[in-house]
């Protein structure tokens, strides 16, 4: 049986990855005044306030603090006014929908980001909204998406309250044509296809490999559904947070800062592609932000999608509570996801000391089968382990081996026991990163227990640490 979402026609989740990186590339305020005006004349602000009304979930206790939390909806628009005909006409497909839609919740700490995508066809009550000309949208059961169109940014943020009892600070929205420009401005992404692909809808025309796309190329890679993967949207958000993460590390890798030409157009495509509420429509308000998010390591961005389960008809998906709500609990308490686990050693042997949410790994393909280390990283955080990346070995191996320092050695037995079949090997050149080889033994990742911890939510996720081809 399909996924409910391989039965429809293509649809364009990916706004969101412009809208994110936004946020995390205004670094500094390029200099001059004529600069200054000119990126700032490039923002476009909308004030949602009044539209959301009083009715809302309180902010997380840690609010109070010197640096809040803070919860951005990072939302697209399908629009086609002025993208050209290989998108389809504006006269076609009239109004616009956030297909996909993306809660970036920043801790307090600044250290660390969790980053929801809510699937759009995720079936919900969307609330009275008002309207153009004074009227009020009444509420309605209908897909997640439909909100921005009945009412925009206010309507989508309305619902994803009423959804989740989260409190959204500032929203961000995206379209194809801001996408493009500021893929180009990063000089591409680098992406990683397993097989090739020839898609008629999205047109995106690729070899197996890896490949640095920009404008419409990487535009259709994130759009591109039935010929990619199990051909579902829920699929797609996946290689899209693979594309968000690539992106992340270009930026990372880079001398951006060092080099006032490339800076200004990132800058300049970043400034104008989106549109924002107007206490972050600002360059000295996206400064501060971007200030405090600077020094998160991409290792500590964390992706998951929206737990969900088939609501029976084919086409959409509700909530999966009992998934969903550790996620919820987490963001609105500025708390740790997945929360710590614990676990047990084996009878002949001690108690394990070190909870796997203290344990930081990465983890190797030795394999010879493309994307195993990604599989096994997603194993590995469904258990609380703190993953820092993935990548391929030097050589294929048989054995799946855990190698620590001798200074971690507990952590070294608490992924020992986790890892089925896996052998121990000291190694005096790690620190405080253990390296998971993945051989071609390896046999699964089993709970474990340490005294005093509580059990993770069982959500596959993954960081922007993450090889997009492995």
């Amino acid at each position: 049986m399909s996924h409910p979402a391989a039965t429809r026609r293509a649809h364009h989740p990916w706004r969101w990855v412009a809208g994110a990186v936004a946020l995390l590339l205004v670094v500094v305020t390029v200099g001059g005044v004529l600069v200054y005006r000119h990126l700032q004349g490039n923002l476009t602000t909308v004030d949602v306030a009044g539209a959301l009304g009083t009715a809302r979930p309180s902010k997380s206790p840690a609010a109070a603090a010197a640096s809040q939390p803070l919860n951005i909806l990072v939302m697209g628009s399908d629009t086609r006014a002025g993208q050209g005909s290989e998108y389809g006409s504006a006269s076609v497909i009239a109004g616009a929908r956030s297909d996909t839609a993306m809660l970036v919740h920043l801790y307090a700490d600044r250290q660390r980001a969790l980053v929801l995508s809510i699937p759009r066809d995720t079936w919900t009550q969307i609330p009275s909204c008002p309207l153009p000309g004074g009227k009020t949208a009444q509420p309605s059961e209908q897909r997640f998406n439909a909100a921005f169109g009945i009412g925009g940014p206010a309507c989508s943020i309305k619902t994803l309250e009423a959804l989740t009892g989260i409190y959204v600070d500032h929203f961000v929205v995206v379209d194809f044509d801001g996408f493009k420009k500021l893929v180009d401005s990063l000089g591409g992404v680098k992406v990683c296809l397993n097989e090739s692909v020839d898609d008629p809808k999205s047109k995106l025309v690729l070899s197996a490999g890896t490949h640095v796309v920009t404008g419409d190329t990487a535009l259709a890679f994130v759009r591109a559904r039935e010929t990619l993967g199990d051909g579902s949207d829920i699929g797609r958000i996946s290689r899209q947070q693979a594309f968000l993460s690539s992106m992340v590390q270009e930026v990372k890798s880079t001398s951006l800062l060092l080099d006032p030409v490339r800076l200004f157009k990132v800058l300049d495509a970043a400034t104008a592609s989106i549109t924002t509420d107007p206490s972050l429509g600002s360059l000295n308000a996206l400064r501060k932000l971007a200030q405090g998010v600077a020094g998160i390591a991409p290792s500590r961005v964390t992706f998951v999608t929206l737990p969900w389960k088939p609501r029976g008809d084919g086409a959409t998906v509700v909530v999966n509570e009992a998934e969903a709500q550790p996620i919820f609990d987490a963001i609105k308490n500025d708390s740790t996801w997945p929360a710590a686990t614990a676990s047990t050693a084996s009878p002949s042997s001690p108690p394990l000391k070190t909870a796997p949410s203290a344990v930081h790994v990465r983890v190797l393909n030795a394999t010879g089968t493309a994307g195993r280390a990604t599989e096994v990283a997603a194993e590995l955080r469904k258990q609380g382990f703190v993953v820092d990346g993935t990548g391929t070995a030097s050589a294929v191996s048989a054995a799946t081996t855990v190698r620590y320092s001798p200074a971690y050695d507990e952590s070294g037995r608490t992924l020992t026991a986790a890892v089925k079949g896996a052998i121990a090997e000291a190694d005096p050149a790690l620190d405080s990163v253990l390296e998971l080889v993945v051989g071609t033994d390896y046999s699964g990742v089993q709970a474990v227990t340490v005294p005093g911890a509580s059990p993770s939510a069982s959500v596959s996720s993954r960081s922007a640490a993450d090889n997009i081809c492995s």
